[in-house]
């Protein structure tokens, strides 16, 4: 091999970055752009600590520069987080008699969601817009390589499949590669999001149909009534272990395996992390915090976006309060109008009540590629 062609190979290659420590020296920041606040290097220090898995961090280079960049995590069937683990979409799918799903279940987990396991998750394991990093510029070819070793990756440990939990699909570009590269999909979740009015809150109120206006206000009144205090403050050191317990509530509710001192000791670890830009939309009764929501800053390339990340509710405490939508998403984004904020993402779940709220939403698609495996799909990390 000349001279000349292995330099070409080193100007456009694929490296794997050690750990999410080392992110920042190998230039992923770069790549990160308003809408990727969960692949910054920050927090996917938090996900690398809470992931109960191997990750591995892919770079595109070309030229000497990072171009690209891909996050992956390995899931088998000690891994809680449901909502990105490829069976149980799967699974959830069919029991919704979502489009598609039928025919991924005969063709891809040839009748057993289970038999997609273990798995390479791709584009990070986060609810929504789950896709590679790219810069300005980017080529096709950048993100066909990162795919391209992920794939690789994938083969070399046995994983039985590749998946892209969450694909957007205003991502017209990863879509195409992903079918070129034979995956095939089925519906995962819708993803809302909900442009700041330029008026804040008056104005968002003010567009609300009359009868959802009306709704608003009497929530309200029930909550002032029953003398519930809701605001936007600092995540601070001595609400942690009042909203571990109310983050394990919440988990517990949906089926997921949860203790309120890892839940605590996960959100004491954002808190160091994230710093100023981690906030808590807090509900009070009584002096007592009954309900929270947390909120997670994002700047990149000029704007400011506020992420709704992780929630949790004293049930008996709430009864028949309408408590979700007043922490989650009322008293947010008044506090995000006051600061300039352009948008508030609401994640996955409730699409329709988010849209009678004002929000914007897309279809995200799980896409899947089978991977042929020598030992029945069952491999080492």
């Amino acid at each position: 091999m000349s001279a000349g062609t292995t330099a070409a190979r080193e100007a456009h290659d694929v490296i794997r970055v050690p750990d999410a420590a080392a992110l920042p020296g190998a230039g992923w920041g770069e790549l990160v752009g308003p809408e990727d606040f969960f692949q910054t290097p920050r927090w996917l220090a938090v996900q690398e600590r809470n992931s109960g898995t191997t990750m591995d961090f892919l770079v595109r280079r070309r030229a000497g520069r990072p171009v690209a960049a891909l996050v992956t995590a390995w899931a088998d069937d000690s891994v809680p987080w449901l909502l990105a683990r490829p069976d149980a979409m799967l699974a959830r799918a069919v029991a919704d008699e979502e489009p598609e799903a039928a025919a991924r279940l005969a063709d891809t987990a040839g009748g057993d969601p289970a038999a997609l396991l273990p798995s390479l998750v791709c584009g990070g394991r986060h609810l929504g817009r789950t896709r590679p990093l790219a810069a300005p510029g980017t080529l096709p070819a950048d993100v066909a390589a990162l795919v391209a070793e992920a794939e690789r990756l994938a083969a070399d440990r046995g994983a039985a499949s590749v998946c892209f939990p969450h694909v957007d699909e205003r991502d017209t570009g990863l879509v195409e590669l992903l079918r070129e590269r034979g995956y095939r999909s089925h519906p995962s979740a819708h993803y809302a999001w909900l442009p700041i009015p330029p008026g804040g809150w008056d104005q968002f109120l003010a567009e609300m149909s009359k009868h959802r206006r009306r709704r608003v206000r009497l929530e309200r009144r029930a909550l002032a009534e029953a003398g519930v205090d809701v605001r936007v403050e600092p995540l601070t050191a001595d609400l942690v272990p009042r909203l571990g317990r109310l983050d394990c509530n919440l988990l517990r509710k949906y089926g997921n395996p949860a203790s309120p001192e890892h839940s605590a000791g996960l959100i004491a670890f954002i808190a160091e992390v994230m710093g100023d830009d981690v906030m808590v939309s807090v509900a009070r009764k009584d002096g007592a915090v009954i309900g929270f929501g947390m909120v997670l800053r994002s700047r990149s390339r000029g704007r400011e976006e506020w992420f709704g990340h992780r929630a949790g509710f004293d049930y008996d405490a709430q009864g028949k309060l309408p408590l979700y939508y007043d922490v989650l998403y009322y008293r947010v984004l008044e506090a995000a109008a006051a600061q300039g904020v352009t948008v508030l993402h609401a994640g996955i779940g409730s699409v329709e009540a988010k849209l009678a709220r004002g929000c914007l939403a897309s279809q995200e698609h799980s896409y899947l590629l089978r991977l042929p495996t020598a030992d029945g799909g069952r491999a080492a990390r």
